[in-house]
């Protein structure tokens, strides 16, 4: 073919940001040299030019007495319940064999895929539906064999793959996509994380393409969460640069740019030119039910050592994950915990007790933990609406979108930072209730009155306020708190006299 062969067995979802290394205080060339010692324990220097790792560090008891640390870390644990735990993690890309009730979205994006292998064009995709119902999952796995299958005739399919979660930026997505490129085929990046324009990132990303693949797919998980500090949302350049890539890259192969989103409205949230160029094949996938779930779990029973999970096991955990929107994810990771707590308590079968405290340390603050890892924007929306029912003084169940609305201008006034419209806004709001954060539901008033937004938060509204707060960027609100409620109290009853 002409091209430089990647390496075997490498493909990789995505890149691995750079990490800082730390250092001694320059401050302190002392430390340069530091000895460590404390009682009990071997001394270990760093003058003499000897290796820390030969050294043997002990750890001691409440009796004087050492135990290696080393030979605790080499030594085979006995017992355990495992066989393979990375069956029951969640970003295992596992066999086609073990996927279930999936058949119709595994068929289309197998359909849509498939051209590659006679060099033929492939359409672009939209994989939406609630967290944990197998989307990342398919287009992986039906890769992996495209990659394999390519292979075979002497091509090389490149998976271009990130989590839009972390980047934040266009710019930093771009670069994620050229290192996720580069460390796939064992190739300098060639530009710099910084200091070089996304225009720049993209050429490098473009001329990798042309260089050593014969057909690409971008695929842009969790990718509403690329907003960016701005008012229009990023994904909007990095959708509209990728959609066209065949055209601005020069190059001869076929091409997909694939997202992922939990939200189903995505589309309507791009603007016209990113719509313009990006007419994907939108592919939903709806929740898991508890016999699916159920199904999902028997196929991954390998995990475990044989009879080492009690009868119940499997049934519960799906009756759990039936109850968190189906989600699979979820349910494999709760059958894993299941499993690590009974190793801790020195058992070798996991029982229903084992899975009822995984279910519980796994519910406590869940949804907490979720919030505080939202975006600002998003954080702004839910705390708007947790202002609003926590200051009204009748403390209702349902809280109307209107007056939240309102509440959202205010307080990113008062933060001096963007506001988005009240679609984005209720859009960002009902986001959520994929997590279990809120609920709403839409109640027309009547002929010609129109119909309403209401939420209903499912956790304490001024629990969820000193969440928010403990990002720094919002601890100022706790001091305008008089001022939130006055609006909070004036909004609603604008509201209540007009309806």
């Amino acid at each position: 073919m002409g091209r430089e062969r990647r390496r075997a067995g490498s493909n990789k979802p995505e890149g691995e940001e750079d990490r800082e290394s730390s250092s001694a205080d320059p401050e302190n060339p002392e430390s340069m040299n530091e000895e460590v010692a404390s009682p009990g324990t071997s001394q270990t220097t760093f003058e003499n030019g000897s290796d820390p790792a030969d050294s043997s560090q002990e750890a001691t008891n409440g009796d004087g007495g050492g135990i290696s640390i080393r030979d605790r870390l080499q030594t085979e644990s006995s017992g355990g319940v495992f066989a393979n735990k990375d069956l029951v993690r969640s970003d295992t890309i596992i066999d086609e064999d073990r996927i279930v009730g999936r058949d119709d979205q595994l068929g289309r994006v197998v359909d849509n895929l498939k051209p590659v292998l006679q060099n033929e064009g492939i359409p672009d995709m939209l994989l939406s539906g609630p967290s944990g119902t197998g989307k990342s999952l398919i287009i992986h796995a039906v890769c992996k064999q495209i990659v394999e299958l390519c292979e075979s005739q002497d091509k090389t399919f490149g998976v271009i793959s990130i989590n839009c979660e972390g980047p934040k930026t266009a710019d930093r997505a771009v670069y994620r996509l050229v290192k996720a490129a580069a460390d796939d085929l064992g190739v300098d990046p060639g530009v710099p994380q910084t200091g070089v324009s996304t225009d720049q990132k993209l050429e490098r990303l473009y001329e990798i393409m042309r260089e050593y693949y014969d057909g690409v797919i971008f695929i842009l998980d969790e990718i509403d969460m690329l907003e960016g500090p701005y008012q229009e949302a990023e994904y909007n350049s990095l959708i509209y640069q990728l959609s066209r890539a065949r055209k601005l890259a020069d190059f001869d192969g076929p091409i997909s740019l694939t997202t992922i989103t939990n939200y189903a409205d995505f589309m309507k949230d791009l603007n016209s030119r990113a719509q313009s160029s990006y007419n994907p094949d939108d592919i939903f996938f709806d929740d898991y039910d508890a016999n699916q779930l159920r199904s999902i779990l028997r196929n991954r029973r390998d995990a475990f050592k044989p009879d080492s999970l009690s009868d119940d096991v499997v049934p519960l955990v799906a009756a759990f994950g039936s109850q968190t929107h189906g989600d699979a994810r979820k349910a494999i990771d709760l059958l894993r915990w299941a499993g690590e707590l009974a190793e801790r308590r020195g058992a070798d079968t996991v029982i229903e007790t084992d899975v009822r405290d995984a279910q519980e340390k796994y519910t406590e603050n869940r949804k907490l933990r979720h919030i505080s890892g939202i975006s600002t924007q998003k954080k702004l929306s839910i705390y708007a609406v947790a202002a609003t029912a926590h200051y009204a003084r009748e403390h209702p169940e349902w809280i109307p979108a209107g007056p939240a609305f309102k509440t959202y201008q205010f307080i990113a006034d008062t933060m001096d930072t963007d506001q988005y419209s009240r679609e984005t806004f209720v859009n960002h709001v009902t986001e959520q209730s994929t997590y279990g954060v809120l609920d709403f539901e839409r109640r027309g008033k009547g002929r010609g009155r129109g119909v309403h937004m209401y939420f209903s938060l499912s956790e304490d509204p001024e629990t969820i306020m000193e969440t928010i707060r403990e990002d720094t960027r919002f601890e100022d609100l706790a001091h305008e708190e008089a001022t939130i409620s006055a609006v909070v109290r004036e909004r609603l009853k604008q509201f209540r006299s007009k309806n």
